[in-house]
């Protein structure tokens, strides 16, 4: 298996994870009174956005040359650590 095969499923199963944590946040959501649903919907609609904007650039880089990895790794690197940070915050207003 090549390194950028190694690394788009290292990097789809953090995607992955991050996609199960939003359904248990939306799950949280849904039995929250009408107020606290609206500010974590806020947070979900963000999350839910910086997650699709990974996984396209994900998609990028399944596509890319070998020669082009290394660059589209750094620019996959950074919008997960983005991600990341953004589930990190988003966690603060749940229960999980």
């Amino acid at each position: 298996m090549s390194d950028k095969t190694v690394y788009e499923q290292h990097i789809k199963a953090h995607f992955d994870e991050c996609s199960a944590k939003v359904d248990a946040f939306k799950e949280e959501a849904s039995k929250a009174n009408e107020t606290a649903q609206i500010e974590m919907h806020k947070h979900i609609q963000y999350l839910e956005e910086k997650m699709s904007e990974g996984k396209a650039k994900l998609d990028q880089l399944v596509c890319a040359s070998e020669e082009k990895f290394e660059s589209m790794k750094k620019e996959v690197e950074s919008i997960w650590q983005s991600t990341k940070s953004t589930l990190h915050h988003a966690s603060k207003h749940f229960g999980k």
